[in-house]
């Protein structure tokens, strides 16, 4: 059957116009391609080699997989199609952007990058497309260019940097392999209860009470972190301010705030009775002491699920250093790489990212932004959407 495509402006913009695969553009008509550069969880490139009988670069080593996007596709859905048809996996892209993108003479072309567990990862491979495949070292990739057995890219020597660098979108899950899924982690205040907003009242009129001019950068500055990281962010930044006073009084009006009724964030309850139900094992890795955390769990409704409370009274560093998130792991007893980290703020992105594990953002006070979206594997907008998102792939 033939294939058609539409045709974007040099702004790319849809312009409306539609042509089948082949037919030649003009000026100022251009077509999207996507590309796919695929690494494991050892840092080794998957390679595919072309079919001898393809019209172009017969018989040589290419990136891992590729095409034109057709008629009605996204970037998104036509990498996605892409993977799924030449090398048959499935892949989610939905919450990630290409790592780059070229326009040349007629056409937009993006690279998206994603690393992938290859571990029992079966591959069926288009028979009339690829000739077969191979993971590869950095040192075999140079070796293939050195050589002229690979495609010629612009950014060929720079490929393995590109992967190190990390960019937003680089660590896509495996779900082809849905069933590695065995933890979830879940930050407390802002996440799971709709605390912070109370907290962040309650510092603005301790702030107030001790004439402290600079309350919202160190609002900003200390969500996430626990008590100690707390102390220690005044102590540096304030030297002469009298943190035990404040801190006091703060965590004072914030019990008047929540003695009546702790706020359960939407879906909180919701998707820890899924995770459940999908025999997940869950923790909570809360920078709150622990006696605070039980207590708020418990009023809630919420403790009865949890596995495991690990809580910023139990680390020596807390967020963003990932002990926290390293330690619900163990915990669990869970490799990181099998977890998904719920969190609201970029002190937790941060803690959960460089723990190994699979970030979710959830933002709560504070929008997302280019940091804590290049660390996050996917942003949902509620609990509730996220436990809708995982109901459907666990």
């Amino acid at each position: 059957m033939p294939e058609y495509q539409d045709i974007y402006d040099i702004h790319r913009n849809l312009t409306g116009k539609i042509i089948q695969r082949g037919q030649p553009r003009t000026d100022g008509e251009f077509v999207l391609v996507v590309h796919l550069l695929l690494f494991d969880q050892h840092g080794r490139f998957l390679v595919q080699k072309r079919v001898e009988q393809k019209a172009s670069f017969p018989d040589m080593w290419d990136i891992s997989t590729g095409g034109m996007a057709q008629a009605g596709d996204t970037s998104q859905s036509a990498v996605t199609r892409e993977a799924q048809e030449e090398l048959g996996i499935i892949l989610d892209f939905s919450n990630t952007a290409p790592i780059f993108s070229f326009r040349s003479q007629n056409t937009f072309d993006d690279y998206w990058l994603a690393e992938i567990n290859s571990e029992n990862l079966n591959f069926k491979l288009q028979s009339e497309e690829v000739a077969e495949i191979r993971w590869i070292t950095e040192q075999e990739w140079l070796e293939l260019i050195a050589t002229h057995q690979v495609i010629p890219y612009s950014f060929q020597n720079m490929l393995f940097d590109l992967y190190k660098a990390h960019f937003s979108g680089t660590r896509i899950f495996p779900f082809g392999n849905p069933e590695i899924i065995k933890g979830a982690i879940f930050d407390m205040d802002g996440l799971l209860l709709d605390t912070e907003k109370i907290c962040d009242k309650t510092w603005n009129q301790a702030g107030e009470q001790f004439h402290f001019t600079d309350i919202e950068r160190a609002k900003k500055s200390c969500i996430g972190l626990n008590e100690a990281s707390t102390r220690e962010f005044f102590k540096s930044n304030y030297p002469d301010f009298d943190y035990d006073g404040f801190r006091a009084l703060s965590r004072k009006l914030t019990q008047e705030a929540l003695a009546e009724k702790i706020p359960v964030k939407q879906g909180a309850e919701e998707i820890l009775i899924m995770l459940k139900q999908k025999q997940i094992a869950l923790a909570v890795a809360s920078s709150t002491r622990e006696v605070t955390v039980r207590n708020q769990l418990e009023r809630a409704g919420l403790l009865q699920y949890f596995d495991k409370i690990i809580t910023g009274d139990m680390v020596q560093k807390g967020k963003p250093n990932p002990e926290i998130f390293t330690k619900a792991c163990e915990a669990l007893q869970l490799a990181p790489e099998t977890c998904i980290a719920f969190e609201d703020s970029v002190n937790g992105i941060r803690s959960a990212y460089r723990a190994k594990t699979f970030p979710i953002h959830i933002p709560d006070l504070h929008p997302a932004n280019m940091e804590t979206s290049s660390m996050s594997w996917k942003k949902f907008s509620s609990l509730l959407e996220a436990k809708n998102y995982f109901m459907n792939i666990l």
